[in-house]
């Protein structure tokens, strides 16, 4: 049985995707984590490069929120 190569896969799939999930749990940060990051961040002295890089990001959380894809969500506005 554990010279089939259908078997075989199914247990590759089964343990490589028990070990994704198991990953995506242990890093999923918590609120006061995200809290304690933006607080620390200071807004009033950011550089321009800073300044873009948090408007991007600003933009993708954005776009995580909603339905619409980020791709044209830029051009309705």
């Amino acid at each position: 049985m554990l010279s089939n190569r259908y078997f075989k896969s199914i247990l590759w799939l089964i343990g490589f995707g028990g070990m994704g999930y198991g990953l995506m749990l242990l890093t999923e940060p918590n609120v006061e984590k995200i809290e304690r990051i933006k607080a620390s961040v200071s807004s009033t002295k950011l550089s321009e490069d800073d300044q873009r890089k948090a408007l991007f990001m600003k933009k993708l959380q954005e776009a995580s929120t909603t339905s619409a894809p980020i791709y044209s969500s830029s051009a309705d506005k």
